[in-house]
């Protein structure tokens, strides 16, 4: 059972912050050290100087700047609780644009034991200790994390919708890349307990913020030892996220390609040999006509079959991969359900980075052997600027298979997608108050739920 719950959203005052453009940041995971820089100096007050500070003591630091910043007007919080409509204007590559709708919310904290809340990619330990450390020094969620559910009949999307026709948003900021986003607050109990009893029958597949989750996680089973008795009902149970239905066709995966190193070199014919014992081997040749030639019969491909391109340093060839027949990977991955089995993304790692150039799973995950983008042009280009060996283009899983292999209890490899656009941080916080008790927008009576009043602890 999913329970959402709305909450006291903080935001930046609009009053001293018309351009809102000049305030938020992308997500701190993607932030570059050259980005992070201009983003320091875009603004004194930019999003970037909580999410991602520079400071030396930089846990304590956040927790000091989150405090001035709420003292002196630049950060507000809504006096009512309620739930955040959002709608996110794009435009893809290709020149389509695209409405993502969604709406903001808490949700309990639930271990993924309990099967309602999934992961799909796996983890790694540092950035989960970097957002525990982060949480218990501001006593606040700083992002949400972006989580899928799957409604083909849009029923939420359309109550959200009509919730607020005719009404403007509260929010509106176009960003330098042409997105926008648009907000609405939605804080009618009844209303709210509606889209509750929507969201109750749905299980969530955390599309983006596995690390925030997990650091969430910790963060609450934290609390609950500090203090010895809990309800559940505390804030600290609960996350903030964004929800979007995956059966929205605004809702899009890209590509995550690789950059790759720190593998043995082969020569061309020792390793051309290998990649046809198990690929059939599609050859360009490494012109900038080969190049577009390789990457349309690339997507072509695609279409039909599970394909990798390949690009080797000093190889005079772009190179296409298809594996020739499916008990390959039976033989290689027994333990892998089907649908794993048979994505683009675990083959590549499988097969070609860990069989055939032996690469082992540790070297895989270290953070200096494998560099990811959603440019393939970018990825192909960096190959023969930097220090690497390889890249790989890969296409991005179908949503339903992402969900489909979540809800068997596995995870893809790591940065196997790319939920596009990411949210952007600063649009929204959740400031946790440890006495505070969130009621449950779909338990709880409307009047409750408007008014945030303490229930009596259970211990």
């Amino acid at each position: 059972m999913v329970r959402i719950a709305p909450f006291h959203g903080v935001f930046y005052n609009q009053k001293k912050f018309r351009d809102l453009a000049k305030v938020i940041a992308p997500p701190y995971d993607v932030i570059s050290r050259d980005e992070q820089e201009k983003l320091y100096k875009k603004s004194p007050y930019n999003f970037v100087r909580l999410d991602l500070s520079q400071e030396p003591d930089s846990y304590n630091a956040v927790a000091q700047l989150l405090q001035e910043w709420k003292s002196q007007g630049v950060l507000e919080r809504d006096e009512v609780p309620a739930i955040y409509f959002m709608t996110h204007r794009f435009t893809l590559k290709s020149g389509e644009q695209k409405m993502r709708r969604g709406f903001f919310a808490l949700t309990e904290l639930q271990d993924f034991s309990a099967g309602t809340i999934r992961p799909h990619e796996k983890t790694l330990d540092a950035p989960k200790e970097d957002r525990l450390k982060l949480m218990l020094a501001c006593n606040a969620q700083l992002s949400p994390i972006f989580a899928l559910y799957a409604e083909p009949k849009l029923t939420i999307n359309r109550m959200l919708a009509a919730q607020v026709d005719g009404v403007n948003p509260f929010i509106e900021v176009e960003q330098e890349n042409g997105d926008q986003c648009r907000l609405w607050r939605i804080s009618d109990p009844a209303a709210i307990q509606k889209i509750a009893l929507e969201m109750k029958e749905q299980s969530l597949l955390i599309a983006d913020g596995h690390h925030r989750y997990e650091a969430t996680l910790k963060y609450r089973d934290q609390l609950r030892r500090d203090r010895g008795q809990w309800s559940g009902r505390e804030a600290f149970n609960y996350i903030m996220a964004y929800f979007a239905n995956m059966n929205d066709e605004n809702v899009v995966v890209l590509p995550t390609h690789r950059l790759v190193r720190g593998f043995t070199h082969k020569p061309f014919l020792q390793l051309e040999e290998l990649l046809q014992t198990y690929f059939y081997v599609e050859q360009h040749p490494k012109t900038p006509e080969g190049k577009n030639s390789f990457l349309k019969a690339l997507k072509s491909a695609a279409k039909k079959h599970r394909v990798i391109g390949a690009s080797f340093k000093r190889d005079p060839r772009y190179l296409i991969l298809r594996l020739k027949n499916k008990r390959i990977m039976q033989r290689m991955a027994p333990d892998l359900s089907a649908p794993l089995r048979e994505l683009d993304v675990t083959a590549l790692h499988l097969l070609v980075l860990e069989h055939i150039l032996g690469m082992n799973p540790v070297q895989q995950v270290n953070g200096e052997t494998i560099r990811y983008s959603q440019d393939e042009e970018w990825v192909l280009q960096t190959l023969e600027k930097e220090d690497f060996q390889a890249a790989f283009i890969l296409h991005p899983p179908k949503a339903e298979e992402v969900l489909t292999i979540a809800n068997g209890g596995e995870k893809m490899p790591q940065k196997s997608t790319y939920f596009y656009p990411k949210l952007s941080s600063g649009l929204i916080v959740n400031q946790i108050d440890p006495e505070e008790e969130i009621l449950d927008a779909e338990l709880d009576s409307p009047a409750e739920v408007s008014t945030n009043r303490p229930h009596e602890s259970h211990g």
